[in-house]
Protein backbone atom coordinates (compact mmCIF):
# COMPACT_ATOMS: atom_id res chain seq x y z
CA UNK A 1 0.00 0.00 0.00
CA UNK A 2 1.35 3.42 -0.97
CA UNK A 3 2.25 5.63 1.95
CA UNK A 4 -0.20 8.46 2.57
CA UNK A 5 0.93 11.91 3.65
CA UNK A 6 -0.66 14.52 5.88
CA UNK A 7 0.17 18.23 6.09
CA UNK A 8 -1.39 20.71 8.52
CA UNK A 9 -1.38 24.49 8.12
CA UNK A 10 -1.04 26.57 11.28
CA UNK A 11 -1.30 30.39 11.52
CA UNK A 12 1.48 32.19 13.38
CA UNK A 13 -1.17 34.26 15.17
CA UNK A 14 -1.85 31.37 17.57
CA UNK A 15 0.71 32.92 19.94
CA UNK A 16 -0.42 36.54 19.46
CA UNK A 17 -2.87 36.29 22.36
CA UNK A 18 -0.07 36.34 24.93
CA UNK A 19 3.45 37.73 25.34
CA UNK A 20 4.33 35.13 27.97
CA UNK A 21 7.04 32.93 26.43
CA UNK A 22 6.14 30.01 28.67
CA UNK A 23 2.51 30.00 27.54
CA UNK A 24 3.57 30.49 23.92
CA UNK A 25 5.90 27.52 24.16
CA UNK A 26 3.19 25.38 25.73
CA UNK A 27 0.64 26.23 23.00
CA UNK A 28 3.10 25.30 20.25
CA UNK A 29 3.99 22.13 22.14
CA UNK A 30 0.36 20.97 22.04
CA UNK A 31 0.35 21.29 18.25
CA UNK A 32 3.64 19.40 17.86
CA UNK A 33 2.42 16.62 20.10
CA UNK A 34 -0.91 16.36 18.23
CA UNK A 35 0.88 16.25 14.88
CA UNK A 36 3.06 13.38 16.08
CA UNK A 37 0.14 11.41 17.55
CA UNK A 38 -1.74 11.52 14.26
CA UNK A 39 1.33 11.17 12.03
CA UNK A 40 1.39 14.52 10.27
CA UNK A 41 4.37 14.65 7.91
CA UNK A 42 4.50 18.43 7.61
CA UNK A 43 3.52 21.38 9.75
CA UNK A 44 3.31 24.52 7.62
CA UNK A 45 3.45 27.75 9.64
CA UNK A 46 1.93 30.56 7.61
CA UNK A 47 1.61 34.28 8.25
CA UNK A 48 -1.80 35.83 8.91
CA UNK A 49 -0.79 39.42 9.65
CA UNK A 50 1.73 38.04 12.11
CA UNK A 51 5.34 39.05 12.46
CA UNK A 52 8.35 37.17 11.12
CA UNK A 53 9.46 36.75 14.73
CA UNK A 54 6.23 34.92 15.58
CA UNK A 55 6.59 32.64 12.55
CA UNK A 56 10.20 31.89 13.45
CA UNK A 57 9.39 31.25 17.12
CA UNK A 58 6.76 28.63 16.27
CA UNK A 59 9.01 27.02 13.67
CA UNK A 60 11.98 26.88 16.06
CA UNK A 61 9.95 25.29 18.88
CA UNK A 62 8.38 22.71 16.56
CA UNK A 63 11.77 21.85 15.05
CA UNK A 64 13.30 21.55 18.52
CA UNK A 65 10.51 19.15 19.54
CA UNK A 66 11.04 16.97 16.48
CA UNK A 67 14.82 16.75 17.00
CA UNK A 68 15.98 13.69 18.99
CA UNK A 69 16.95 14.54 22.56
CA UNK A 70 20.57 13.45 22.09
CA UNK A 71 21.12 16.05 19.35
CA UNK A 72 19.29 19.07 20.73
CA UNK A 73 22.16 20.69 22.64
CA UNK A 74 24.43 20.33 19.62
CA UNK A 75 21.93 21.82 17.17
CA UNK A 76 20.15 24.52 19.15
CA UNK A 77 22.02 27.31 20.95
CA UNK A 78 20.42 28.42 24.21
CA UNK A 79 18.34 31.47 23.33
CA UNK A 80 15.71 33.51 25.12
CA UNK A 81 13.02 32.10 22.84
CA UNK A 82 13.91 28.50 23.72
CA UNK A 83 14.44 28.94 27.45
CA UNK A 84 11.10 27.27 28.28
CA UNK A 85 11.49 24.14 26.13
CA UNK A 86 11.67 22.04 29.29
CA UNK A 87 7.88 22.17 29.53
CA UNK A 88 7.37 20.68 26.06
CA UNK A 89 5.75 17.23 26.02
CA UNK A 90 8.00 14.45 24.67
CA UNK A 91 7.00 13.10 21.27
CA UNK A 92 8.01 9.48 22.01
CA UNK A 93 8.01 8.74 18.29
CA UNK A 94 10.25 6.05 16.72
CA UNK A 95 12.93 8.63 15.86
CA UNK A 96 13.21 9.54 19.56
CA UNK A 97 14.59 6.23 20.90
CA UNK A 98 15.00 5.56 24.60
CA UNK A 99 16.58 2.09 24.54
CA UNK A 100 19.99 0.67 23.67
CA UNK A 101 21.25 0.73 20.10
CA UNK A 102 20.56 -2.49 18.19
CA UNK A 103 21.47 -3.89 14.79
CA UNK A 104 18.92 -2.79 12.17
CA UNK A 105 17.77 0.24 14.16
CA UNK A 106 17.01 3.50 12.42
CA UNK A 107 18.43 6.66 13.92
CA UNK A 108 18.63 10.31 13.10
CA UNK A 109 22.21 11.51 13.28
CA UNK A 110 24.20 14.72 13.09
CA UNK A 111 27.11 14.58 10.65
CA UNK A 112 30.16 15.72 12.65
CA UNK A 113 33.21 15.46 10.41
CA UNK A 114 34.51 13.88 7.23
CA UNK A 115 37.47 11.49 7.26
CA UNK A 116 39.31 9.33 4.74
CA UNK A 117 36.91 6.51 5.57
CA UNK A 118 33.71 8.54 5.19
CA UNK A 119 31.67 10.65 7.63
CA UNK A 120 31.52 10.44 11.41
CA UNK A 121 27.98 10.78 12.72
CA UNK A 122 26.47 11.31 16.18
CA UNK A 123 23.49 8.93 16.44
CA UNK A 124 23.19 9.07 20.22
CA UNK A 125 25.48 6.10 20.87
CA UNK A 126 28.48 5.97 23.23
CA UNK A 127 30.75 6.73 20.28
CA UNK A 128 30.41 8.26 16.85
CA UNK A 129 29.21 6.01 14.05
CA UNK A 130 30.84 5.75 10.63
CA UNK A 131 29.01 6.23 7.35
CA UNK A 132 31.24 5.29 4.42
CA UNK A 133 29.65 7.95 2.21
CA UNK A 134 31.05 11.49 2.06
CA UNK A 135 28.22 13.61 3.46
CA UNK A 136 27.79 17.32 4.17
CA UNK A 137 28.82 18.24 7.70
CA UNK A 138 26.47 19.61 10.37
CA UNK A 139 23.33 18.09 8.84
CA UNK A 140 20.69 15.93 10.52
CA UNK A 141 20.04 12.86 8.36
CA UNK A 142 18.44 9.47 8.82
CA UNK A 143 20.46 6.25 8.98
CA UNK A 144 20.14 2.51 9.47
CA UNK A 145 22.56 0.62 11.72
CA UNK A 146 24.35 -2.06 9.67
CA UNK A 147 27.04 -3.23 12.09
CA UNK A 148 27.83 -2.88 15.78
CA UNK A 149 31.33 -4.00 16.72
CA UNK A 150 33.64 -3.37 19.64
CA UNK A 151 35.65 -0.80 17.73
CA UNK A 152 33.06 0.76 15.41
CA UNK A 153 29.44 1.28 14.43
CA UNK A 154 28.64 1.23 10.72
CA UNK A 155 25.56 3.06 9.38
CA UNK A 156 24.06 3.78 5.96
CA UNK A 157 21.73 6.62 4.93
CA UNK A 158 18.19 5.28 4.98
CA UNK A 159 14.66 6.37 5.90
CA UNK A 160 12.20 3.85 7.33
CA UNK A 161 8.73 3.27 5.93
CA UNK A 162 7.05 3.86 9.30
CA UNK A 163 6.29 7.29 10.79
CA UNK A 164 9.49 9.27 11.22
CA UNK A 165 8.37 12.60 12.65
CA UNK A 166 7.31 15.79 10.93
CA UNK A 167 9.03 18.50 8.93
CA UNK A 168 8.36 22.12 9.86
CA UNK A 169 7.97 24.59 7.00
CA UNK A 170 7.84 28.31 7.77
CA UNK A 171 6.76 30.22 4.68
CA UNK A 172 6.29 33.82 5.91
CA UNK A 173 3.51 33.89 3.27
CA UNK A 174 -0.28 33.90 3.56
CA UNK A 175 -2.22 30.67 3.62
CA UNK A 176 -3.14 30.68 -0.07
CA UNK A 177 0.46 31.24 -1.19
CA UNK A 178 1.64 28.62 1.31
CA UNK A 179 -0.68 26.00 -0.15
CA UNK A 180 0.44 26.79 -3.68
CA UNK A 181 4.14 26.49 -2.83
CA UNK A 182 3.91 23.20 -0.90
CA UNK A 183 5.92 20.44 -2.56
CA UNK A 184 4.70 17.83 -3.17
CA UNK A 185 1.31 19.37 -3.85
CA UNK A 186 -1.65 18.02 -1.85
CA UNK A 187 -4.35 16.32 -3.87
CA UNK A 188 -6.99 16.99 -1.18
CA UNK A 189 -7.22 20.31 0.70
CA UNK A 190 -9.65 20.44 3.62
CA UNK A 191 -10.60 23.65 5.38
CA UNK A 192 -11.91 23.73 8.96
CA UNK A 193 -14.48 26.32 10.00
CA UNK A 194 -17.26 26.67 12.54
CA UNK A 195 -19.41 28.06 9.71
CA UNK A 196 -19.03 24.99 7.51
CA UNK A 197 -21.22 21.89 7.30
CA UNK A 198 -20.90 19.66 10.39
CA UNK A 199 -18.64 16.76 9.48
CA UNK A 200 -21.33 14.39 10.75
CA UNK A 201 -23.51 15.38 7.78
CA UNK A 202 -20.87 14.64 5.14
CA UNK A 203 -19.11 11.60 6.60
CA UNK A 204 -19.46 9.39 3.53
CA UNK A 205 -18.07 12.07 1.23
CA UNK A 206 -15.15 12.79 3.55
CA UNK A 207 -14.30 9.09 3.89
CA UNK A 208 -14.40 8.63 0.12
CA UNK A 209 -12.20 11.66 -0.53
CA UNK A 210 -9.69 10.57 2.11
CA UNK A 211 -9.58 7.07 0.65
CA UNK A 212 -8.50 8.40 -2.74
CA UNK A 213 -6.02 10.96 -1.43
CA UNK A 214 -2.28 10.35 -1.29
CA UNK A 215 -1.50 13.73 0.28
CA UNK A 216 -4.11 15.48 2.40
CA UNK A 217 -3.70 19.03 3.69
CA UNK A 218 -5.83 20.35 6.56
CA UNK A 219 -6.11 24.11 7.06
CA UNK A 220 -6.65 25.87 10.37
CA UNK A 221 -7.54 29.50 11.00
CA UNK A 222 -6.34 31.69 13.84
CA UNK A 223 -7.76 33.33 16.98
CA UNK A 224 -8.65 36.54 15.15
CA UNK A 225 -9.32 35.39 11.58
CA UNK A 226 -10.98 32.22 10.36
CA UNK A 227 -10.47 30.67 6.93
CA UNK A 228 -13.30 32.75 5.48
CA UNK A 229 -11.38 35.89 6.44
CA UNK A 230 -7.99 34.56 5.36
CA UNK A 231 -9.14 33.26 1.96
CA UNK A 232 -11.97 35.63 1.06
CA UNK A 233 -11.31 35.86 -2.68
CA UNK A 234 -13.65 33.49 -4.51
CA UNK A 235 -10.99 32.38 -6.99
CA UNK A 236 -8.50 31.65 -4.21
CA UNK A 237 -11.15 29.69 -2.30
CA UNK A 238 -11.17 27.18 -5.14
CA UNK A 239 -7.95 25.77 -3.69
CA UNK A 240 -10.09 24.25 -0.89
CA UNK A 241 -11.73 20.98 -1.96
CA UNK A 242 -13.84 20.46 1.13
CA UNK A 243 -14.78 22.55 4.15
CA UNK A 244 -16.09 21.04 7.38
CA UNK A 245 -16.87 21.83 10.98
CA UNK A 246 -15.10 19.19 13.07
CA UNK A 247 -16.43 20.49 16.41
CA UNK A 248 -20.18 20.80 15.79
CA UNK A 249 -22.39 22.06 18.64
CA UNK A 250 -19.37 23.41 20.52
CA UNK A 251 -20.04 24.37 24.13
CA UNK A 252 -17.60 27.28 24.19
CA UNK A 253 -17.79 30.53 22.24
CA UNK A 254 -14.46 29.80 20.57
CA UNK A 255 -12.25 26.80 19.93
CA UNK A 256 -8.56 27.65 20.09
CA UNK A 257 -6.39 26.56 17.19
CA UNK A 258 -4.39 24.08 19.27
CA UNK A 259 -7.71 22.58 20.46
CA UNK A 260 -9.07 22.47 16.92
CA UNK A 261 -5.93 20.67 15.73
CA UNK A 262 -6.20 17.76 18.15
CA UNK A 263 -10.00 17.51 17.72
CA UNK A 264 -9.79 17.59 13.93
CA UNK A 265 -6.88 15.20 13.56
CA UNK A 266 -8.62 12.76 15.88
CA UNK A 267 -11.74 12.80 13.69
CA UNK A 268 -9.81 12.38 10.45
CA UNK A 269 -7.71 9.60 11.96
CA UNK A 270 -10.87 7.65 12.75
CA UNK A 271 -12.30 8.24 9.28
CA UNK A 272 -9.07 7.30 7.53
CA UNK A 273 -8.91 4.01 9.39
CA UNK A 274 -12.60 3.12 9.14
CA UNK A 275 -13.60 0.18 6.98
Amino acid sequence: MAQKHLSIFIPASIIAETKDLRIRTYKVGLIGRSAAIYKADRIVVYSDDSTKEEVKFISDVLTYMNTPQYLRKKVFPLTRELKNVGILPPLRTPHHPTGELSLGDYRQGLTIKRTKKGTMVDIGAERLALCKEKLSVNKILSFKVEKIAKDNILIVPDIPEFYWGYKTISTYKNIYQSIRMLDPKPDLVIGTSRYAEPITSVLDEVKERLKGSKHTAILFGGPYSGLHDLISDQKEREVIDLEVNTVPSQGTKTVRTEEAVISTLSVFNLLSNAD
